[in-house]
């Protein structure tokens, strides 16, 4: 029964994961609206999500494999949108390119056990700038909600399917995930309401 049910998890987290970027790149391409929206977040997100690739295949975890290929091209759909709206992306090139350099390295020093947790630890350091953004914005209306709330409920169920198989790593993803997304929901629904009650 708990196998059957790791196995749903696992089945349920990752049609999330691949879905859980559309919204944004939906509303990033329809509106041109990117007000909120970190740079830097889609640069982490698609250098962490090689990482969960690499990592999810070291562990043997092939069920879950398809979410993070599928990830990391959606973190490169949103550069894209971010450059045709106009975003300068140097910057999140060069945050990018010094995380792909510190993966390496921790991998190489403290192997694929200590990389699990560091990745799921670093999911906060991937969603930080998007919460800086968000909070830092008097408006962030670039943000897509459906986007956050697909968030949460990724991150409960490969928090679920991480305590399962004792994992540290996603099991600390799940946990990050849940914070950082309620973050973002909080911040851009309380805008709203403001925004709502001063018209």
């Amino acid at each position: 029964m708990n196998q059957a049910l790791a196995n749903a998890a696992v089945i349920g987290a990752s049609i999330l994961t691949v879905v859980f970027l559309v919204p944004q790149i939906v509303k990033l391409i329809r509106s041109g609206d990117s007000a909120g929206v970190s740079a830097t977040w889609p640069a982490f997100g698609f250098v962490t999500n090689v990482g969960w690739l690499a990592y999810m295949i070291s562990q043997g975890f092939w069920a879950a494999v398809v979410a993070p290929f599928v990830t990391f091209i959606s973190y490169g759909v949103i550069l894209w949108a971010l450059a045709r709206n106009g975003r300068s992306l140097r910057v999140s090139y060069v945050w990018g390119v010094a995380w792909t350099g510190l993966l390496v390295a921790i991998t190489m020093l403290a192997g694929w056990s200590a990389f699990g947790v560091f990745l799921g630890f670093s999911y906060g350091v991937q969603l930080a700038p998007s919460i800086w953004s968000a909070y830092q914005t008097a408006d962030p209306s670039g943000i897509s909600p459906g986007t956050w709330w697909i968030g949460t409920a990724e991150a409960l169920l490969w928090g679920y399917f991480g305590w399962f198989h004792a994992d540290v790593g996603i099991v600390t993803f799940g946990i990050v995930g849940v914070v950082a997304s309620s973050l973002l929901l909080i911040r851009y629904y309380s805008t709203r309401r403001q925004l709502h009650m001063a018209t």
